[in-house]
């Protein structure tokens, strides 16, 4: 055998070793496009915690937050279909870039849903010093004020925009958006009383309610939230016509070998299925969803129309 034949084959054994080397090989990062602390983190440390034992490899979260979680998707599309970048998302982050013009962006062609982790209430939330304690006093408050109240929101795109603008329609009054980079961020500010006012998702509240520092008015959907009870709903307190929740998904880019979406599926699901994961998403004001990657496929294609719609209407605007 000639050197050259020797080298040859030496490489070729190489790369059949490294294209048979099992997955995952190392660890597998989970781009996150809000900042720390809000529910898509809280959703992919619970559940990734226990997926990442069945998997052998850690699961690293990575926070990119921008552009109403346009900056973490863009990541992700653009990654290899490795199996070792994924996305955690709101459900407004894959329909948000839909909205703009020309975009030609579509979710089911560009990326590949693996599982819908959690799902979540949104809650109309006031700081405690306000002394506001029912929706309807936010409202007679929000009207006789002499300018309109600032409000937070995780983004100035996101499903909460959505649903407080709807609210705000129905109940007539006008409040103005101070968005943030997460519903971390947005929440240490309400709590402090930086802003007054917020339209955000449960999980992050829930500590701050518990000690007092803000008073949960209610939750954005039809009726009570099994992980919220004691808060009413907002067709409940007197303003029908507003019925939306947000969700967090995992995806990955286009193209992601079925082996590695079953797999990633299986151990998300085993993780779901655990109490003390289950447990710590109720405590956080998360409750669980699973499903099969066909069945956050579908449900993607057929709300996706329905949110677009509703932010149409409440006349949100993207640049």
């Amino acid at each position: 055998m000639t050197f050259r034949t020797c080298a040859a084959a030496v490489a070729f054994t190489l790369a059949a070793a490294a294209h048979a080397q099992p997955w995952p090989s190392k660890p597998i990062r989970i781009i996150n496009g809000n900042a720390p602390g809000g529910s898509a983190d809280v959703s992919a440390r619970v559940v990734g915690d226990v997926a990442a034992r069945g998997l052998g490899q850690p699961f690293v979260i990575e926070n990119r937050a921008g552009a109403g979680g346009g900056i973490a998707l863009d990541a992700v599309v653009r990654a290899a279909p490795d199996g070792h970048t994924l996305l955690i998302s709101a459900d407004s982050s894959l329909y948000l870039p839909m909205m703009r013009p020309g975009a030609g962006f579509s979710p089911e062609k560009q990326l590949t849903p693996i599982v819908i982790l959690t799902t979540q209430p949104l809650v109309l939330a006031v700081n405690s010093a306000l002394g506001i304690r029912t929706a309807a006093e936010f409202v007679a408050r929000a009207k006789a004020a002499p300018a309109p109240l600032p409000y937070a929101t995780p983004s100035a795109t996101g499903t909460q925009v959505v649903a407080a603008e709807a609210f705000f329609r129905i109940a007539g009054i006008r409040l103005t958006n101070i968005p943030y980079k997460g519903g971390g961020q947005a929440v240490g500010d309400l709590a402090s009383g930086q802003v007054p006012v917020g339209m955000l998702g449960s999980a992050p509240l829930v500590p701050h309610a518990a000690a007092g520092r803000i008073v949960m008015l209610a939750v954005s959907s039809k009726n009570r939230s099994a992980v919220l009870p004691q808060v009413p709903s907002l067709a409940e307190a007197g303003y029908p016509g507003v019925d939306l929740s947000q969700w967090f998904g995992i995806l990955g880019p286009a193209g992601l070998p079925r082996e590695i979406v079953a797999r990633l599926s299986a151990e998300f699901l085993k993780a779901l299925a655990d109490p003390d994961v289950r447990q710590r998403l109720a405590t956080a004001a998360l409750e669980g969803v699973g499903g099969t990657p066909e069945d956050m496929a579908r449900r993607m294609r057929e709300e996706s129309a329905v949110w677009l719609r509703i932010a149409r209407d409440v006349g949100m605007r993207v640049e």
